[in-house]
């Protein structure tokens, strides 16, 4: 009797073509390129510490390079397996981005592919080097030295409730709370990227601490948003950091109501949002002021309404006995007019972080290149530094290096400064502007940008007064 012959199972390694990519892309499956390889991702999107649009964002495309730096080591070398479909074969690319292009300058898209080839490489190299030096290597000390700070100004801030006998006392008190939640907000942006112990469950329980029982503000809420930031940002359709409508609009194109693909709705540029904006240059810091308020209530729709949240029961609790002891310390003032005015003081101080935050894109670009351009020359393009000494690390907490930051998320924020010759030289080196100036020049950029947006508003209406006008005059 003769036997079936034994099957053995192929080593050889599946390969999909860009066109199979694409079709099965287009039929659903949630498919990503790193390295080279494809990966399904569709069972563990649900379950992305980043958020499900974080993925999203990234599925059809070629995500190394946002990859290597938003994970750690364990997540590219093991956890990524699990999810390999096979090998990608690009193809002719040349000639599909040639043809999927309107220009008919051939040359210049091949020169502009082989420039975000070569810069993404040199990207590679660059994050090698900063590897090499250690500077994802947390130092303790440095958060030491900030807990003593933290210890100092929220035992004023009860100190001077608790004892104060005057207006002037509660008023210290408030900006020493206020500068409190501002100074924790560093700290906890660290927590949020795994940039302290580089474990997410760790930092996640760090987070939660600092960000829910001290800041009153989700952390989970924080990671969703700001994730998909870093991924899209200055994306008018999907970025949530420029979506600030109806006080807002840091381009003209959130003037045709665009569908925010992260809230999930129309930003509609109504007569309420034409007014603002309009005048936006003007109410910039004074809107930035009541800032916090607007955090508390998507931290509490975000725990209330979004799904797979990890720590749901944790941030809420948290959550409650943050208002808990809020509540207890403005129990000993003396008035309800105190109250008030303690409440406000303590709120707008922290104004600042609002203006160090949009510093950083507010008057950058907003255009979008698509697929041809590479993650760093994005990050570049779309942020700015802020130029100052040393001794206002502490002031600004790391928000001033928002370019390096960009391009190196997980780095601990202390270790930035030590990271901007490098990534200076490979500025220079690619021929890409790094965009970096003082805190007052900075403002001015974002000022220039947000008066410039406003006067298309003016514009805008003027056409349409002088359209209304025309119209009347042909009528009679």
């Amino acid at each position: 009797m003769t036997q079936s012959p034994v099957k053995v199972k192929s080593s050889q390694p599946n390969y999909l073509t860009k066109q199979e990519f694409e079709k099965r892309v287009q039929n659903g499956q949630m498919l990503i390129v790193y390295n080279n390889k494809v990966y399904k991702l569709n069972k563990w999107i649900k379950h992305h510490p980043g958020g499900e649009l974080a993925i999203i964002n990234m599925i059809g495309k070629d995500a190394t390079d946002a990859i290597n730096v938003f994970h750690p080591d364990y997540v590219v070398n093991n956890k990524i397996n699990s999810f390999y479909l096979g090998e990608y074969d690009p193809g002719d690319l040349e000639e599909d981005i040639i043809q999927s292009q309107t220009s008919t300058n051939e040359s210049e898209l091949l020169l502009t592919l082989a420039k975000e080839k070569s810069i993404s490489m040199a990207y590679q190299r660059l994050e090698s080097k900063v590897k090499e030096r250690g500077l994802y290597d947390c130092n303790y000390w440095n958060y030491a030295y900030e807990i003593v700070r933290y210890i100092i100004l929220i035992t004023t801030a009860w100190y001077l409730v608790i004892n104060g006998t005057t207006t002037f006392h509660y008023f210290i008190s408030s900006i020493c709370l206020g500068i409190f939640w501002h100074q924790l907000a560093f700290t906890a942006h660290d927590a949020g990227h795994n940039g302290i112990t580089h474990n997410l469950y760790v930092d996640y329980l760090i987070g939660i601490f600092i960000a829910d029982f001290l800041g009153g503000l989700s952390i989970g809420w924080w990671k969703k948003n700001h994730y998909i930031h870093h991924i899209v940002t200055n994306h008018p359709e999907h970025d949530p950091d420029i979506q600030h409508l109806p006080f807002f609009a840091v381009s003209t194109k959130l003037f045709k109501n665009l569908y925010s693909t992260y809230y999930k709705r129309t930003l509609y540029f109504d007569n309420f949002a034409r007014f603002f904006v309009s005048y936006q240059h003007y109410l910039y810091y004074l809107i930035l002021c009541f800032g916090r308020f607007n955090l508390y209530a998507l931290s509490i729709n975000h725990l209330s309404s979004e799904k797979n949240l990890m720590f749901r029961n944790l941030e809420i609790s948290s959550m409650i006995l943050f208002w808990c002891w809020f509540s207890y310390l403005l129990s000993y003032l003396p008035s309800l007019f105190i109250i008030i005015f303690y409440i406000l003081i303590s709120h707008m101080v922290t104004m600042i972080l609002h203006v160090q935050i949009t510093l950083s894109h507010f008057g950058m670009s907003t255009a979008d290149y698509g697929p041809l351009e590479s993650f760093p020359r994005k990050m570049c393009r779309t942020t700015m530094d802020v130029d100052c000494p040393w001794w206002m690390d502490w002031f600004h907490g790391g928000l001033q290096f928002q370019t390096i930051h960009h391009l190196f998320p997980r780095v601990p924020r202390h270790n930035l400064r030590a990271c901007q010759p490098l990534v200076k030289e490979f500025c220079d080196e690619v021929g890409i502007k790094y965009h970096i100036y003082g805190f007052i020049e900075g403002n001015g950029v974002v000022l220039s940008a947000l008066k410039s947006v406003a006067n298309q508003v003016k514009i805008l209406k003027a056409v349409a007064k002088e359209n209304e006008n025309k119209y009347f005059i042909i009528k009679d």
